[in-house]
């Protein structure tokens, strides 16, 4: 059984389709791991489970078959991703990191996750463009309003060339329509039923990189002309 499950993980980081039935098949177990971390019942309507499925991706995206067995190593970053969730939801950042991989999508996912924030970090200091960076950080308080940080867009943003594409299409959906705008200000949530029917985009990608749409769209659609650059693919599609 773990052969298989190891098999299907190596082959669903190339085919979306098998990256779908894996987690599907494998929801009860995101869903146990992060109660055991969390010390509590989780269900798919906390964030938590948000926070975890985008780990369980994103070990798909990592796994390589010396790594040993599928599952503990997905479980493993479904603790690590819980652990900086509730880490920054209690630490005021000073040092807002975002790199462009974040923003535009795509690119190769990032292991060792505090080396890219303390490399963004000094990116971000030597930038004489203090206009970027104090957009970075009036964005970073607006998301927190939302339950996230830019910090946690790097295990949450489209890898695949499919999903960002997909990501792109709903995006655009929210700003052509500002009925799904303002149910998003309103709820603080993202409308993934109603933007589903609107978009064509599946609910299983809406909800996987909801914090990704989420961003894209409030940048898009407020005064952020330096972050809105690195999302440029989205309005050029």
């Amino acid at each position: 059984m773990q052969d298989t499950i190891n098999e299907l993980a190596l082959r669903a980081a190339k085919d979306e389709r098998v990256r779908e039935e894996l987690i599907q098949n494998q929801t009860q177990t995101i869903l146990r791991t992060a109660g055991a971390v969390c010390h509590r019942h989780i269900d798919r309507n906390d964030d938590e489970w948000s926070v975890s499925l985008c780990a369980f991706s994103r070990a798909i995206d990592l796994y390589r078959a010396d790594r040993g067995d599928f599952l503990p190593f997905a479980q493993m970053l479904i603790k690590r991703s819980l652990i900086d969730y509730y880490r920054a939801e209690r630490d005021k950042l000073h040092e807002i990191p975002v790199a462009p991989y974040i923003l535009e999508g795509g690119g190769e996912p990032e292991e060792d996750r505090e080396g890219a924030y303390l490399a963004v970090v000094k990116e971000s200091v030597k930038s004489s463009d203090r206009s970027t960076k104090e957009e970075i950080e009036v964005a970073n308080e607006m998301l927190g309003r939302y339950g996230f940080r830019f910090f946690e867009l790097t295990a949450c943003s489209p890898k695949q060339e499919k999903t960002r594409t997909e990501c792109a299409t709903a995006i655009r959906s929210m700003l052509a329509d500002a009925g799904l705008l303002e149910e998003l200000e309103k709820s603080r949530k993202l409308p993934i039923r109603a933007l589903a029917a609107v978009s064509g985009v599946s609910r299983k990608t809406l909800d996987r990189y909801r914090k990704y749409i989420i961003m894209a769209a409030l940048v898009l659609s407020g005064d952020y002309p330096q972050l809105a650059g690195y999302l440029k693919y989205v309005r050029e599609g």
